[in-house]
């Protein structure tokens, strides 16, 4: 995409406006866009950490594999694809997350868009609103899992909130003191702290969890325990990456 902008250039003791041709920056992948800061990355699995500012814009950028948003705030934003004009503004109704510990208070947002495996999509955001955007997005860059396999086959006793070809997702809240493991599941998951607390992840490594925003990662097979060790509710939200079964 080009764009024209106009300069000033000096001939014969004069100013005039020159045209000049110049080339909007070049588009990147989606983890290499400041405001997207990767985090964690392990074989197609990506974590990301999205933080965008009131009156931010971050560059364009590309993505190309599914992706699922835990939104820990939000702001009133608008997009921009490549070669368009801005979208309307779209206000995503979720809260901050709770302060007060009261369980009354509505809980972060799940969501997912796995068309990017279809069709790729370069574009902006722009955060229009007086608040942070923020949100833990995970990517799963394999072609998914079709086999229709169960949650309790996969290793969840839990009832799944979101579920695609490629990502499951189980909220769960633990009572303090409480903890729901020792456990393992066939399929690598993500875990995200959602609310105030105090916790702990244990497994093949260990993951302290103090505040929302904070995760961790349990590849398939490995035993794992999630301990609530403070004196409030925790709430986690527990992704399934869906992958292809490997043939023997």
């Amino acid at each position: 995409m080009r764009r024209v902008v106009a300069a000033w250039a000096v001939g014969v003791g004069l100013l005039s406006p020159v045209a000049i041709l110049c080339e909007e920056p070049p588009a990147i992948p989606v983890y290499h866009e400041p405001h997207h800061r990767q985090v964690f990355q392990y074989g197609p699995t990506r974590i990301l950490d999205l933080q965008l500012p009131p009156g931010t814009t971050t560059w364009f950028h590309t993505h190309e594999a599914p992706i699922l948003y835990i939104y820990l705030s939000s702001s009133p934003t608008r997009t921009q694809i490549l070669g368009q004009e801005w979208s309307a503004p779209v206000s995503l109704q979720s809260l901050a997350p709770p302060t007060d510990h009261s369980p009354s208070l509505a809980s972060p947002v799940v969501g997912s868009d796995t068309s990017y495996y279809v069709h790729p999509v370069t574009h902006r955001l722009e955060n229009i609103g007086d608040r942070l955007t923020r949100s833990i997005v995970v990517l799963n860059e394999t072609r998914g899992d079709e086999s229709g396999t169960t949650a309790e086959t996969a290793g969840f006793k839990w009832k799944a909130e979101l579920i695609n070809r490629w990502f499951r997702a189980y909220r769960q809240t633990l009572a303090s003191g409480t903890s729901a493991g020792p456990h393992r599941h066939h399929a690598p998951v993500v875990l995200v702290q959602t609310s105030v607390g105090r916790g702990l992840a244990s497994g093949a490594a260990r993951f302290e969890l103090n505040e929302p925003g904070q995760w961790a990662f349990f590849d398939a097979g490995d035993t794992h325990e999630i301990r609530n060790t403070g004196d409030v509710p925790l709430e986690v939200v527990e992704v399934e990456l869906r992958q292809p079964k490997l043939k023997n």
